[in-house]
């Protein structure tokens, strides 16, 4: 009977770092010996517990997050990761349609999950057996991991991710940095993000490095554990990276290897600030939770500005027309992706899965092109590209030229329709602190780096940037406060 090959990876991680601290809290640090422990003893408490094939894990940020998730493949189930800044009617709908029987929780949670009907489990990790006391089960799924995309475009989707999946990722992302043991990750992403158990989670359990897990993100908190912890990789959003460049706390950024932005668009003025602040530079990263996640980025000594790096060595990214026909190098078109680390599809959803999944080719709905040295530059989604006047446009480049502006923190840029021109760019925008403008001096800045068609013809000027579950800047929440 096959075994979870996670759990195998992480078991020889144990068996040649058995007292290492493999996660590293704030009040409580975590060896690989007692990680074992605390994953065998977890999975036998949701045996007793659950009998179906799937189990629900709600949990922030913390150590406990781990042999959760370790637990639970243990106990051969699959782990449906609920976001945890959802609100109880959509996590319940959530759980009910993976067709989970408990839900794994803490107690922060526990009374919205009671709230609505869930059965649930407040989630003991104490160790109270024996890793050879425990037999693990097999997943006859084959579903590893349920995982919910961001909901830019619609409702959040479950997303049905294998181990090979998963590992074909981690895989991927050794091969590309030289990523090993001596690494000590810093976890600040959402652990429910698929950044969060890919790459922050189970990247560094199965190679035996160790993972930082701050409870709450706090600018000051967070670059003090960078410094007393010698953290050599760090993987956020850019607007975690604005903050921490603010932040004065004195730091020795020296032990900084990879520090990368995923998730949405890095501004060229935040990676310029992180190099300025911490001597180290920042580079992009491209993924989907489709693909489990990552699927491109490059270390600063191989990196080309202004794109997201290059594909991981164990997937093939094409460039697609709307025939599904392979571009040249430098082509606009559809970014397009094969390989091991391709989800198994949407749970429940066929049709969506057909799609999205066509002869074996992910389709992300992403515009961009690859250059002669295999870097690939993004443009936006497919379905953001508007047309203006008949030109097209793209708010990912007027975002960046706004973002050049002295005193502009942040843009969004996102069309409506018009009856003349076909489209009208607004712009909403947050300033600096203490910064004073205009629309009319960012129309008149604005004219002499865009075409008269890119400039926006509205401005507004907002105290912050509305996110979404995942951290991404939530244009659906900008467009409907400024559709009038």
């Amino acid at each position: 009977m096959q075994t979870s090959a996670i759990l195998q990876r992480f078991q020889t991680a144990v068996s040649l770092y058995p007292d290492r601290h493999a996660i590293i809290g704030t009040n409580d640090s975590i060896t690989y010996r007692e990680l074992e422990r605390r994953a065998a003893s977890v999975a036998h408490r949701i045996a007793e517990r659950a009998q179906g094939p799937t189990v629900a894990l709600l949990y922030s940020n913390t150590p406990e997050f781990a042999p959760l998730v370790l637990g639970a493949l243990w106990a051969g189930k699959t782990v449906a990761v609920l976001p945890t800044l959802a609100p109880p009617p959509l996590l319940k709908l959530m759980a009910m349609e993976t067709g989970v029987e408990l839900v794994i929780t803490s107690e922060e949670f526990l009374p919205h999950m009671l709230a609505v009907g869930m059965q649930c489990w407040i989630g003991d990790t104490s160790a109270e057996f024996q890793p050879g006391e425990v037999p693990q089960q097999a997943n006859r799924s084959g579903v590893a991991a349920l995982l919910y995309t961001s909901g830019t475009t619609g409702r959040p989707k479950a997303v049905a991710l294998s181990e090979a999946n998963i590992l074909a990722n981690i895989d991927g992302m050794k091969k590309a940095t030289g990523y090993d043991e001596s690494e000590v990750m810093l976890a600040v992403l959402p652990l429910f993000h698929a950044y969060g158990l890919t790459v922050t989670t189970l990247l560094p359990v199965t190679t035996g490095a160790s993972v930082v897990v701050p409870e709450r993100f706090v600018p000051r908190q967070i670059l003090q554990l960078i410094d007393k912890h010698r953290v050599t990789c760090l993987l956020a959003v850019p607007g975690q990276y604005r903050v921490l460049i603010k932040d004065p706390t004195p730091i020795d950024s020296s032990s900084l290897w990879l520090c990368i932005a995923g998730a949405e668009r890095l501004p060229e003025s935040v990676a310029h600030a992180f190099q300025e602040r911490f001597n180290y530079p920042l580079v992009q990263g491209y993924g989907t939770t489709e693909l489990s996640p990552v699927v491109a980025f490059s270390p600063p000594d191989d990196n080309c500005p202004g794109s997201v790096g290059r594909p991981l060595p164990n997937i093939q990214v094409t460039i697609r027309d709307e025939k599904d026909e392979i571009l040249s190098t430098g082509e606009i078109g559809e970014v397009c992706v094969s390989g091991p680390s391709v989800m198994l599809g949407y749970l429940g959803d066929p049709q969506a899965t057909a799609q999205k999944i066509r002869n074996g080719v992910l389709h992300t709905a992403d515009k961009g092109y690859l250059n002669p040295e295999g870097f690939l530059f993004l443009l936006g989604r497919a379905d953001d590209m508007v047309k203006v006047s008949g030109e097209q446009v793209y708010p990912s480049e007027v975002e960046n030229a706004l973002e050049t502006i002295d005193g502009v923190e942040e843009a969004a840029v996102i069309a409506f329709p018009d009856e003349k021109h076909g489209a009208r760019l607004h712009a909403f925008v947050q300033l600096q602190p203490g910064a004073s403008l205009t629309d009319a001096a960012l129309r008149a800045t604005c004219r002499g780096m865009l075409e008269q068609y890119k400039i926006p013809r509205n401005f507004s000027f907002i105290q912050q940037m509305p996110r979404t579950l995942s951290g991404k800047t939530d244009k659906r929440a900008l467009a409907a406060s400024g559709a009038d």
